[in-house]
């Protein structure tokens, strides 16, 4: 899979998360304290968010520059 791949199916995730979700996705990922960010992130995987949502969380708290650009799509998302 190929860097505009990749992309185009980052887009479809963010894109298919209701927007609630992604407001929420968006304050958790840009939490600066690492122990904080993760924390929050355990928090609502054990709280019942969609296991891709989760699955997501959790790749961007592995990969920084996978979170930024989440962080992105997320903010371009709520934009319009």
């Amino acid at each position: 899979m190929d860097l505009p791949e990749i992309e185009q199916r980052l887009q479809g995730l963010v894109a298919a998360i209701p927007s609630p979700a992604r407001a929420e996705m968006l304050r958790v990922l840009t939490i600066r304290d690492d122990a904080e960010r993760a924390r929050e992130i355990g928090d609502l995987h054990q709280g019942g968010i969609a296991p891709t949502t989760a699955e997501l969380l959790i790749d961007c708290e592995e990969d920084p520059g996978l979170r930024a650009v989440v962080v992105g799509m997320l903010r371009e998302a709520e934009r319009g």
